[in-house]
């Protein structure tokens, strides 16, 4: 082999290595290296989080929180309850739980819960101006410690496809999610969904793997170019 030989296939390696890290860690973001992966990532990344999203507060609340407002609105009235409890799974720097809070119809609270500290951090932050509205747990969504029928709203967004067992979480959400209560998830799609093999599906095959979990009334709609958002009940 000649040195020419040489330094073309020591580049080609170079190339085809940088472009597997990109793939595991820029894509996928740690999915196929395991938990503790994904949170390092996500440790590391938290203080840049919001401003790499920017989110706008005003669409927040019309896209996420009013159409559970609205939900909310529909059910039966409790005599002395104290209000509707979310459960806020992987909720990051606090998005939904900020939109939830912030909406003028929602007078519950929210419980956000994150693997990841310095995402935790973050959202404490975001979050000390509702009080004790809103709480902060640091576990896993794959083994949740609360009781069955536990919440009247479970959500998770932009999440699933970095969980090591998105099955596993999704029948823990069904199974502390009250009877009649709603499920807001996000299923991956766009430009980018297809380099996650066996991590995202098609639209009908995710709403598919609702409806074996017994949920109904699965209502998807357009979001973000590589999300889309699911509205569905707990029967």
């Amino acid at each position: 082999m000649t040195s020419f030989q040489v330094l073309a296939l020591a580049v080609f390696v170079l190339l085809a290595l940088t472009g597997l890290l990109y793939w595991q860690l820029g894509i996928a973001e740690g999915a196929y290296l395991g938990r503790r992966v994904v949170v390092w990532l996500y440790d590391r990344f938290a203080s840049r989080y919001e401003a790499v999203k920017a989110y706008d507060a005003a669409w927040e609340r019309e896209t996420l929180a009013a159409p559970v407002v609205a939900f909310l609105a529909r059910q039966p009235a409790v005599e002395n309850a104290a209000g509707p409890v979310v459960l806020d799974v992987a909720t990051g720097t606090g998005r939904f739980a900020v939109a939830l809070l912030e909406h003028s119809g929602f007078t519950g609270s929210v419980i956000a819960l994150d693997l990841s500290s310095r995402m935790l951090a973050i959202a404490g932050v975001n979050l000390a101006p509702f009080g004790d509205r809103a709480a902060l747990r640091q576990a896993d969504a794959q083994t949740l410690k609360d009781p069955d029928n536990a919440f009247d709203v479970v959500a998770c967004l932009e999440a699933l496809e970095f969980l090591p067992d998105p099955d596993r979480a999704l029948r823990e959400f069904v199974r502390v999610c009250r009877p009649g209560g709603l499920l807001v998830l996000t299923n991956r799609i766009g430009p980018d969904a297809w380099k996650m093999p066996g991590r995202t599906q098609s639209t009908p095959v995710f709403a598919g793997r609702l409806t074996d979990l017994g949920l109904v009334r699965t209502r998807t709609v357009t979001w973000l170019v590589d999300y889309e958002l699911v509205f569905t009940e707990k029967l």
